[in-house]
Formats: C-alpha cells, sequence, structure tokens
C-alpha cells in the first residue's frame, strides 16, 4: 500500500506544472474558407526606399495588407510604419531582432517577442494585432509557448512568393498565382529584392482570378484574433465621440483637432497657406502648426492621412484638464 502511494504522489508532482502552463496554440498558415480571398503580408523592412514603394502600389491599388516589421527596425523608422498606418493597414509582431528563434531558450524567445510588441504597440495602437510570425518561419515548443505567455497567435503563410530570392520576376509572379487558394497567406517583403517589379503583377493576376485581398484579422476574425483595444478618451464619465478616433504615435496619444476641440465649445479655421490650425474659444485663441517656424507659442500637431492630430497631454494643458492613463484598458481619462 506504501509504495502504490508514492506512486500516486509522484505521478501528481509531474501532471501539475503542464497543468499550470498555457495552452500552446496552433500555427495558422491559411484560413478554411471557399470564398476567393488572399491576404498580402509583408516581412521586415531594412531598405526605406523600397518600403515607400511597396506603400505606393498599394495605395494605388485599394490594397489593404498586414505588416511584419522587426521591432529594432520598426523603432528607428516609426515614420515609416506610421506611413503605413495612415493607410489603413496593420501591424503584426515578427520579433525584436529576427533572430532564429529555435537557437534560444523559453525565456529568450518570450523577451524577443514581448519587446517587438512593445515597441509595436508605442507606434501602431489599435493597428497592431496579436499576430506574431517567427522569423524564417522557424519555430518549436518553446516559440509557441512564449506565445502564448504574451496572448500572441503563431501564423506563418502558405503562398511563399519567393520575392527575396535572386530569381526572375516572372517567375515570383507566376508561383504565387498557381498558388494561390481561397483562404491564402502571401508571404512577401518590404524590401525583397523583386518586390516592387512583382506586386503590380500579383495583384492583377489575382484580380483576374477573381480573388479579393483583405487584411489577416479579416480572413482569421472566427479564430479569437484580436487588434489592440481602441484608444478612448474619457471626460466628466463619458466617452469623448470623435471620428476619426484618437491614436498612439510613439507613444503619444493624439486626438483630431476639430473633432476634439468641439468637445469643449472651440472652433476651428484651417489656413491652408500657412498649413495651420487657428483654434479659439469665447476668451482664448490657439495656433497648431504642422511645420516648424520661428514664431514662438502654439502647439505642433500632425498631418495624418489629410487630418490635423494634436497631443492630447499638451492641448488638455492648453485647456486646464490633466490626463490619466490606464494602460489595461487602453483609456485616457481628463479631469
Amino acid at each position: 500500500m506504501l509504495r502504490k502511494g508514492l506512486v500516486l504522489i509522484l505521478v501528481v508532482v509531474l501532471i501539475l506544472p503542464t497543468q499550470l502552463a498555457q495552452a500552446a496554440p496552433t500555427v495558422l498558415t491559411q484560413a478554411k474558407t471557399t470564398e476567393k480571398v488572399v491576404a498580402l503580408t509583408f516581412d521586415d523592412g531594412w531598405d526605406n526606399k523600397t518600403c515607400e514603394l511597396v506603400r505606393q502600389i498599394l495605395a494605388e491599388y485599394g490594397v489593404l495588407a498586414t505588416i511584419f516589421p522587426v521591432g529594432t527596425w520598426a523603432a528607428s523608422n516609426s515614420a515609416v510604419v506610421q506611413r503605413f498606418l495612415a493607410d489603413g493597414h496593420e501591424l503584426a509582431n515578427h520579433s525584436m531582432t529576427h533572430p532564429k528563434l529555435t537557437m534560444l531558450s523559453l525565456a529568450q524567445q518570450e523577451k524577443e517577442l514581448r519587446e517587438a510588441h512593445a515597441v509595436l504597440a508605442k507606434i501602431g495602437g489599435q493597428q497592431l494585432t496579436n499576430f506574431v510570425r517567427p522569423p524564417y518561419g522557424s519555430y518549436d515548443k518553446n516559440t509557441l509557448q512564449a506565445a502564448a505567455n504574451l496572448g500572441l497567435q503563431p501564423i506563418t503563410w502558405s503562398i511563399d512568393s519567393w520575392d527575396w530570392r535572386d530569381i526572375p520576376v516572372d517567375q515570383v509572379v507566376k508561383r504565387t498565382l498557381e498558388a494561390a487558394r481561397p483562404g491564402g497567406v502571401i508571404l512577401m517583403h518590404l524590401a525583397g529584392r523583386n518586390t516592387v517589379k512583382a506586386l503590380p503583377r500579383i495583384i492583377e493576376g489575382l484580380r483576374n482570378k477573381g480573388y479579393t485581398f483583405v487584411l489577416l484579422s479579416q480572413l482569421f476574425s472566427q479564430h479569437g484574433v484580436v487588434k489592440q483595444k481602441p484608444l478612448e478618451v474619457y471626460y466628466q464619465g463619458e466617452v469623448l465621440a470623435m471620428e476619426p478616433a484618437a491614436r498612439l504615435v510613439d507613444g503619444v496619444t493624439y486626438v483630431p483637432c476639430r473633432e476634439f476641440l468641439r468637445h469643449f465649445g472651440w472652433w476651428v479655421h484651417w489656413d491652408s497657406e500657412l498649413q495651420t490650425a487657428v483654434c479659439h474659444s469665447t476668451t482664448k485663441q490657439l495656433m497648431v502648426k504642422t511645420q516648424a517656424d520661428d514664431s514662438s507659442g502654439g502647439l505642433m500637431g500632425l498631418l495624418l492621412n489629410g487630418k490635423l492630430y494634436v497631443p492630447l497631454r499638451a492641448m488638455a494643458g492648453e485647456l486646464g484638464l490633466q490626463v490619466g492613463w490606464d494602460s489595461h484598458n487602453n483609456r485616457v481619462t481628463l479631469r
């Protein structure tokens, strides 16, 4: 009887740590659907000139994509990433430094993914998804566990365009079009050797075959894939309705100038010649500039996708309001 009791105790001890661990998520490659939809995804960055050309092509064709920038590159090139976000594209995690994750420990892998996500959250705000793509598509059980611990959804691809290889552009286009299936995930690169030349032909070719392009978050909307919680601004216990919404830019909360100020009885006049907004209430006037000049006073704003945004904290100071930040709920409270 004593020996059986000892065996039972050992079994419980061995099982308990496994029960405490987060269940490893399934690695997504392709959505199960009969609808002719595909998702364009772009990894890396490295070359800003090529990135801008890719962005312009996507804008010209009216295609939205999911961008997987490496954390270190994104941190140093946030203006490039912001232009993609202003066009409506979404972000996803591709690690902090682009290592082969299978060469790292669980703790090191988790650090890579956690740090990258923190960087991208500051840049992308609510346009950051919880997708994570391991560099080189290489992962192991520790990768899946790290993703589970951080609430991330691993994804690779079903169609490798080979735009990064030193091969003819015709081959890149041909293999992509031939491999296309409903629910497919296409892998391309922002700075691939053949990306710029192949991308227009791939878009046109797939459209001619009846395909529509969607974001990854749309393609896998039934798989629990989520974006960051929308950034909300509260005043006197109520959310301030603004369209477009407030957004994070490099960790700073920005609000649309006209839509924000109207809640406080202000008027806004846009001076197109000076590229400046003249904001005034019954007792006060404030200038919001988009270009630095030698004059003093006023605030510096940002033009994003044709809309003027202002830093919320600075604007709140002009209105005599204090700002509180709730990172868990992605909520700003003015008081």
